[in-house]
């Protein structure tokens, strides 16, 4: 009898086993790599990015596997990055390129990692090389990491706001930017991509600044998603950067001589841009929603919506639009969109372009014969454009109290009392610009070295 009891209650153990085993198969069944394969966990793994997929690319035989096997990753990426520090301060780039792999792939969905090891890649190692093509080289890594990011971690609207930042900020306005910029379109390594773009970076062969712009809209997308956030910026200037990527691009076309019909038209798109999708988003004031761009039915509506007073709503309207210096960036794009400011600076352009070769070949003169004499044609160009500058500002004022004028206005200044010089005449006591070039004069040595860099053969 006891011995039948032994046996049916092994057979229950059994069946109960079997039972249990069920909802454990169906919830951990491993996924295939098909969308929506597996089980339950293995499905929710995928919907939440949470999926390990491999344990890195780690030596097998090293310390760093064996944490890893006895569950220590922590302390085994750990290992890895001061193995990645020593690795730089050795300047072991092939190391150091592996072993962030190994580090990402160790912890893949710890965001300061990628944010982290990205910068490190397009910043800090390229800044290591002489030759502008191997820093060019690591720029690219460090848009590439980024990218691979948001593959791995779709939901960081932080990593796309990073790769834009490379792509656009890094490549647009660092120091090399004149190599930088024409390299994204051409490659300088042909044998690899036949003297067209990285596809990589640049699949469609187009301006760095589009691209960046492109990369910023996705991370707006990302950051729009229901109980998605992101921590690096305030809501309503992460969300302006599309726009910004728009002027960046249209303000390289000027600085590089294109005043045509583009140049044109991408003043004429931030504009749009920056009032009519920008600043038609409703952002969150403690007055309830606001728009940066408005009309008074816009202040009624939205008061009456959050119950408050129309000048409590004209009020943080006014204090968000400071914030990312939204008239400005409107008054820009529409002074820039008329026909005056692009003769202005096209002249300004002009004059710069033939004081670099009027100045080369009056050294070249010197060398050969002793000396000689220039008529300095660059002149007419700066009288006319340094006027028409003046007009510009006198009609949109607003613009005097920014960097980016009033530098330009200096530059301009700067060059033509240059020429005063070398012809070996006295400066005016008055001129276009008289009152920006009186009122910024703490800013000559800064001007003086941004003329010397446009003026190194």
């Amino acid at each position: 009898m006891s011995q039948l009891d032994s046996k049916s209650r092994k057979l229950v153990y059994f069946a109960g086993i079997v039972v249990l085993s069920i909802p454990i198969i169906f919830l951990g069944m491993p996924s295939r790599g098909a969308e929506g394969s597996g089980g339950k966990l293995a499905q929710l793994r995928g919907e939440y990015d949470l999926g390990e997929a491999t344990l890195g690319k780690v030596d097998p035989s090293s310390a760093t596997m064996n944490l890893v096997l006895l569950g220590f990753r922590g302390v085994a990426s750990s290992m890895l990055w001061k193995q990645r520090i020593e690795q730089q301060e050795n300047k072991d780039w092939a190391g150091v390129k592996a072993t962030t792999e190994s580090i990402i792939l160790l912890q893949p969905h710890f965001l300061e990692v990628w944010r982290f090891q990205g910068w490190n890649l397009a910043f800090n190692v390229s800044a290591e090389w002489d030759d502008v093509r191997d820093r060019y080289y690591w720029v690219k890594e460090g848009a590439k990491f980024y990218q691979e990011g948001t593959v791995r971690n779709s939901k960081f609207p932080e990593l796309y706001w990073d790769t834009a930042r490379v792509i656009g900020s890094k490549v647009g306005n660092s120091d090399e930017k004149r190599y930088f910029r024409k390299y994204f379109l051409n490659d300088p390594d042909e044998e690899t991509f036949g003297g067209g773009a990285d596809p990589d970076i640049n699949p469609n062969g187009i301006d760095n600044y589009l691209v960046a712009q492109d990369w910023y809209q996705q991370a707006n997308d990302v950051e729009i998603m229901p109980g998605i956030d992101q921590h690096i910026l305030m809501r309503m200037i992460f969300r302006s950067y599309p726009a910004r990527s728009q002027f960046d691009y249209a303000k390289a076309l000027q600085d590089e001589g294109l005043f045509n019909e583009e140049g044109h038209a991408a003043w004429e798109k931030a504009y749009d841009m920056w009032t009519t999708k920008f600043g038609r988003e409703v952002f969150i004031t403690p007055a309830g929603g606001v728009r940066l761009e408005f009309t008074d039915k816009d202040l009624e509506e939205l008061a009456a919506e959050d119950g408050v007073t129309v000048e409590e709503k004209q009020y943080w309207t006014d204090k968000y639009q400071k914030n990312v210096n939204y008239r400005y960036w409107r008054t820009l794009a529409s002074a820039e969109s008329e026909e005056a400011a692009r003769d202005a600076h096209r002249n300004i352009y002009d004059g710069k372009q033939l004081y670099r070769k009027q100045k080369f070949q009056q050294s070249e003169k010197d060398k050969e014969q002793g000396g000689g004499t220039e008529t300095w044609g660059a002149m007419e160009y700066f009288d006319q454009g340094m006027k028409q500058l003046e007009t510009l500002l006198r009609d949109y004022p607003d613009l005097k109290n920014e960097m980016a004028a009033v530098e330009e206005a200096m530059l301009a200044v700067m060059y033509w009392r240059n020429i005063y010089e070398l012809r070996g005449e006295a400066i005016p006591q008055t001129f276009p610009l008289q009152d920006i070039w009186e009122a910024n004069q703490g800013m000559v040595p800064e001007i003086q070295l941004q003329f010397q860099r446009e003026n190194t053969y």
